[in-house]
C-alpha cells in the first residue's frame, strides 16, 4: 500500500531518538480510541486516552502478494470494560484503524500519524484464567469476505425475490414439524 508521509514524519524517522506510539480507534458507536504510549496523545483532531489495557497489537504484515491481511489486538478483561463492549456491541464489520506517531520528548505529534491498518473486526475471544483476563479482537481487511458466498433464506419472500410467483417455499416451515430428530 502507497503511503504519502509528510516531511516532518520522515525528518523525525531519520534521527536517532525516537518516540513510537501506536493509536487505535474502533468505530462502535461511541468510538473507542487508544494508544500505547503513557500518556494522552492528541492527533487526528481528537485525544487517544492512554491506556494499560491495551496489551499486545501483532505486528502488520504487508506483501507484494494479492492476500488478505488480518491481525489480533489484545485487551485487558480484568476491568471488564472490553468484555462488556464486545458482550453489548454489534462488533462485526466495526471499522478499525491504527496508526503509528512519531512523538516529541513533550508528546506532541511530529507531523501526521502514518496509517498502518484500516480494516474492519471479524471476531473476538475472550479468555478467563485465576490470574487474568484477556479480549482478542481479530481484525482483517475489507477484503476478508471477497471469495464469501451469501446464502438464501428459505422462505416464500426470497423465493419470490430470484422465481416470481413460485409458490415451492410457502409451506416450507410446516414440513419440518414431522421431522424427528435424533428418534427411531
Amino acid at each position: 500500500m502507497t503511503r504519502q508521509i509528510d516531511a516532518a514524519t520522515i525528518t523525525a524517522l531519520s534521527g536517532d531518538n525516537l518516540n513510537m506510539a501506536t493509536l487505535v480507534q474502533i468505530d462502535f458507536d461511541t468510538p473507542i480510541k487508544v494508544t500505547n504510549w503513557a500518556r494522552n496523545v492528541s492527533a487526528l483532531s481528537t485525544t487517544f486516552l492512554s491506556s494499560s489495557d491495551l496489551l499486545e497489537i501483532d505486528q502488520v504484515s504487508e506483501s507484494s502478494e494479492l492476500q488478505i491481511n488480518s491481525l489480533n489486538l489484545t485487551f485487558s478483561g480484568v476491568s471488564q470494560t472490553f468484555v462488556a463492549l464486545f458482550l453489548t456491541n454489534d462488533y462485526i464489520d466495526v471499522r478499525t484503524r491504527i496508526w503509528t506517531a512519531v512523538l516529541t520528548n513533550a508528546d506532541a505529534v511530529i507531523g501526521e500519524p502514518i496509517l498502518i491498518f484500516d480494516g474492519r473486526i471479524t471476531g473476538y475471544g475472550i479468555t478467563d484464567t485465576d490470574d487474568t483476563s484477556t479480549v482478542a479482537v481479530e481484525v482483517a481487511s475489507h477484503w476478508k469476505d471477497f471469495d464469501k458466498t451469501n446464502g438464501r433464506k428459505t422462505n416464500s419472500n426470497t423465493q419470490q425475490i430470484y422465481f416470481a410467483g413460485d409458490k415451492g417455499f410457502d409451506y416450507a416451515a410446516d414440513s419440518t414439524k414431522d421431522i424427528k430428530w435424533g428418534k427411531n
